[in-house]
């Protein structure tokens, strides 16, 4: 995968989802979407966002190949350079993946973003939802569609930037798979059932399946099943294309991992701030020179959660009836777990908690940062802030950090490694022991949270390791070339 061109990857466990449609539901589907069956793929990643112009202009300028018609040159409009790219045919997508170190998605790997993980059999909620955010009708808040329809005039028509319905957000954190422009998989147009021996030859003539619908369709249109088949060849305003790559099958497969490079950072706070009142325990501000590590886009939900309770017998969550995730938590932060438990569930993976240090890096970035997106004030729309439970994990993109790690603030508080003791920092003294038991740090508030002071990246709190509550969750870090 290349390094100097950037994007915002999404993993997936192996496991099952379901795919199609059942001709008994309200919505009446296509033909060529029955049967619904269950599918098992293996884990992968998928692009969070369509490639924009401006990523395709990289290729472009490095390779000499043919730009989309509707640029200026070789250069796309400075209007567009944040739209999903379009007039570009599956062999353009195609070696634009092969450039970049990637490929096109299956469809059914595009299908499993949009409806994320099958759940048990025989509950109420095994099936499908229709859009990737659920079974709500389609508003302008989830989806870019329907604009011919609601009277836009043609010249006004077209492909918005990527990422700007973020209610539309899928199961996973995916953006724009409903709406927008429709996007080229690496299958072959086939009837059902799935089968994984589909993908197209670069040479195919054979219609291939773009999936997600665009601006123009309505709301069967934009449905997380709907298939539509087009010629390869073909270039439209209405279509483009994101990424798929291969992961490792180990157990955090589904957990994408963040860099952070090595380097100093300030940590804690000084006596007096130009925000406002800081805590005694934040004292003093210090400097703490860090290795690289990786630490997680976002917090453990309660499906990765249950792949280790599953392989190991560990007790599931009090919450969980009979050892089941409650319906429509399955991408949620996993909550009511303690220390140990966090602890046991990172020694599974082969990944551990991250030390106190490490979290504020990540949250605070080299330059301190007053909240993990910047200095502005928190609101509702960056965070879950005082509200009645957890929400999906991420959630919450504007409040990421610009590295784009999600919830760092809100949600959930989360356990760190380090054991909870005075400033300055410092790796020695058994801070990060395992042993004796006593209280561990706590860190980035929770939708309980209610001062807006422990919302801040250097603030700071603890509990006994044994603790458990509906707001205190986790996320895991790995020391680089781990």
């Amino acid at each position: 995968m290349r390094s100097d061109i950037s994007f915002d990857w999404i993993a997936f466990p192996e496991g099952e989802f379901w795919m199609g449609s059942d001709p008994r539901w309200a919505a009446a589907p296509q033909p060529d979407e029955m049967s619904l069956h269950r599918v098992d793929l293996p884990a992968h990643r998928l692009s969070r966002t369509p490639v924009t112009n401006a990523q395709y202009a990289e290729f472009v300028a490095e390779t000499g190949h043919e730009p989309p018609g509707h640029w200026v040159g070789c250069c796309p409009p400075s209007q567009i350079a944040n739209a999903p790219v379009t007039y570009v045919s599956w062999q353009d997508a195609h070696a634009f993946c092969i450039w970049a170190g990637g490929r096109l998605p299956s469809e059914a790997e595009w299908e499993k973003a949009a409806r994320g993980p099958s759940l048990e059999s025989g509950s109420d909620h095994a099936a499908p939802t229709l859009w990737p955010w659920g079974d709500d009708l389609p508003g302008l808040e989830h989806a870019h569609f329907d604009e011919q329809r609601r009277g836009i005039p043609p010249g006004m028509q077209g492909p918005h930037p990527v990422g700007e319905k973020p209610a539309g957000s899928g199961p996973w954190g995916h953006l724009d798979l409903a709406g927008n422009v429709w996007e080229w998989t690496s299958s072959r147009y086939e009837p059902y059932p799935w089968t994984d021996d589909r993908d197209a030859d670069p040479g195919t003539m054979d219609l291939v399946t773009v999936r997600g619908g665009t601006y123009n369709h309505d709301l069967c249109g934009v449905r997380s099943a709907a298939r539509t088949p087009v010629y390869p060849a073909a270039r439209d305003v209405y279509i483009g294309f994101r990424l798929a790559c291969a992961v490792d099958s180990s157990p955090i497969a589904g957990i994408d991992m963040i860099e952070i490079p090595a380097g100093p950072f300030w940590m804690g706070s000084a006596p007096v701030e130009k925000s406002g009142p800081v805590f005694p325990d934040e004292i003093p501000r210090h400097a703490v020179t860090l290795p690289p590590f990786e630490i997680a886009r976002c917090q453990v939900t309660n499906t990765e959660y249950r792949q280790f309770v599953l392989s190991t017998g560990h007790p599931a969550p009090a919450h969980w009836p009979a050892g089941a995730i409650p319906a429509g938590l399955e991408r949620h932060p996993v909550t009511w777990v303690d220390w140990r438990d966090a602890s046991a569930f990172c020694d599974w993976a082969g990944v551990r908690l991250p030390t106190e240090a490490e979290w504020e890096r990540a949250a605070a970035g080299p330059g301190s940062r007053l909240y993990a997106w910047g200095d502005d004030q928190p609101d509702a729309t960056r965070l879950n802030l005082a509200g009645s439970g957890t929400s999906p994990v991420g959630a919450f993109p504007s409040g990421a950090t610009p590295d784009g790690i999600m919830d760092m603030t809100g949600n959930v508080w989360e356990w760190v490694q380090s054991r909870y003791a005075p400033y300055p920092y410092r790796t020695g003294y058994g801070r990060e022991d395992r042993e004796p038991p006593g209280r561990r740090v706590l860190r980035g508030g929770s939708f309980l949270t209610h001062d807006p002071g422990l919302l801040r990246t250097a603030a700071r709190s603890l509990s006994h390791e044994t603790r458990r509550r509906e707001h205190i969750g986790f996320r895991v870090a790995r020391t680089r070339g781990e």
